[in-house]
């Protein structure tokens, strides 16, 4: 029996597309493929495996956010979908707190505390840093699992981090 393909997509500009079958990996850079090439992509999949579980991150708009972002922003999520739907690739949407409330451990929290201030007094308030903790939670998942956008990068991508974790949870899940 053919074995389930489990999508993870990050939708924002710099979001990520993360598959997993048996442990194997595929990562493909939203920002760095034009539609056609996301649209290929979701083509190649379909193509390949008949039983495929996909999370798409249902996010909104971010208090604060330009027009300009949250439109391209809306934009991605729209175009992801409408390729999904294209392709017969079931979705399911999900909240951030949803899969981050699965696939986080306390031990993966980084916490700060930022002073604020609230009827004149003084008080701090706890802040969780989301990107650190979703990436020690994916180190301590995934620990061999290259997380940079690319050979070249230097740095950890938390866009590819996000589509690792919510690939991760469709698994679990069993979608």
């Amino acid at each position: 029996m053919d074995e389930k393909l489990y999508i993870g997509i990050d939708v924002g500009s710099k979001g990520f597309i993360s598959m997993q079958k048996n442990g194997k990996w595929e990562h493909y850079s939203i920002e760095d493929n034009d539609l056609y090439q996301l649209s290929c992509i979701m083509q190649q999949a379909r193509y390949e495996h008949e039983r495929i579980a996909c999370v798409i991150e249902d996010v909104h708009a971010l208090y604060g956010s330009s027009a300009k972002s949250t439109f391209a922003f809306g934009f991605n999520k729209g175009y992801l979908i409408g390729l999904l739907a294209a392709n017969n690739i079931p979705y399911t949407l999900i909240q951030p707190k949803e899969w981050q409330k699965e696939m986080w451990q306390n031990s993966d929290m980084v916490v700060t505390y930022k002073e604020v201030t609230i009827k004149g007094k003084k008080l701090s308030k706890k802040e969780v840093n989301t990107k650190q903790t979703s990436i020690n939670a994916c180190k301590r998942l995934f620990p061999t699992l290259d997380l940079r956008k690319s050979e070249r990068s230097k740095k950890i991508d938390d866009n590819k981090v996000d589509s690792i974790l919510m690939c991760e949870y469709a698994r679990r899940k069993n979608l």
